[in-house]
């Protein structure tokens, strides 16, 4: 049966972080998992726990919590929750409990939103992706300004965008899995519903999720790349984690079989965590 651990963090420097390990470990790469807005952690460790038995991954998820990070899907925001990330990573590599492989990534939600702004801006540092029902993305095309595309506008968001720029082709060479549920279209109040994103993705997530994969696709092939990035809809499912994982199978792609893992230099020293379950 997998076990459970809690790491505190430091506020507004280092996440909280559950780590779930496998009562068997296999030779596959962790996986990072980003929750949502809602930041429902505690219910998305019990649901995938399961999940790391069966294909043998460490899974660890960060808590980006409301103080500290209250608007982290942006990833390179004033209050960097992707600087928060790497030093998560960092440490628990030097602390051996994800060992040197190279994380593949997953997020739900604002999770999703996150997930792939920070691989975009890291694309070296993270494996395959799955994006789940994003409320927004950012495109990959010059037709906006940066976090809406990889135009310039804002001053202050002159560099992730020349970064989105000269990262596109490493970015979208990887296997990314896009899925919404069917049934999520309503325009709730997590919804970004300002006038130049329903006019520029769409009015509700499964259109915006159709037309970011769309565009990915499209610049994947511009770049001369075979691209490996597919769209799922997913039956009978609105916008709820556990919606998807009961009716949607989510967790096969949230968190599937590993892959012969990529390895990054590494320093172990332990640091015992709090077993929690």
């Amino acid at each position: 049966m997998a076990q459970v651990y809690f790491r505190p963090g430091v506020p507004g420097a280092l996440p909280e972080a559950w780590v779930i390990q496998p009562e068997v470990a296999r030779r596959a790469p962790p996986v990072l998992v980003v929750h949502g807005l809602n930041r429902e952690t505690e219910l998305m460790t019990r649901l995938l726990a399961s999940q790391a038995d069966v294909t043998g991954r460490t899974i660890v998820l960060p808590v980006f919590d409301r103080t500290s990070w209250p608007r982290f899907q942006r990833a390179a925001g004033k209050d960097r929750a992707d600087w928060a990330l790497l030093s998560l990573l960092e440490i628990l590599r030097s602390e051996g409990w994800i060992g040197d492989a190279t994380p593949d990534m997953s997020g739900f939600s604002g999770g999703a939103q996150f997930v792939h702004r920070f691989a975009w801006l890291y694309p070296d540092v993270v494996g395959r992706l799955c994006l789940v029902a994003p409320g927004w993305w950012t495109f990959p095309d010059m037709r906006g300004v940066y976090p809406y595309a990889m135009g310039t506008g804002c001053p202050n968001d002159t560099a992730a965008a020349f970064r989105l720029r000269a990262n596109l082709m490493r970015f979208l060479d990887r296997d990314i899995t896009v899925m919404v549920g069917e049934l999520d279209v309503q325009q709730d109040r997590n919804l970004r519903q300002d006038p130049y994103v329903m006019e520029q993705q769409g009015s509700n997530r499964v259109v915006r999720a159709r037309m970011w994969t769309a565009a990915a696709l499209r610049a994947s092939r511009r770049l001369g790349l075979s691209p490996r990035i597919r769209f799922e809809l997913m039956r009978e499912c609105g916008h709820g984690f556990g919606d998807c994982v009961a009716n949607g199978a989510l967790v096969r792609s949230f968190v599937p079989f590993g892959q012969t893992p990529s390895r990054l230099p590494t320093t172990k020293m332990h640091l015992r965590l709090e077993e929690v379950a």
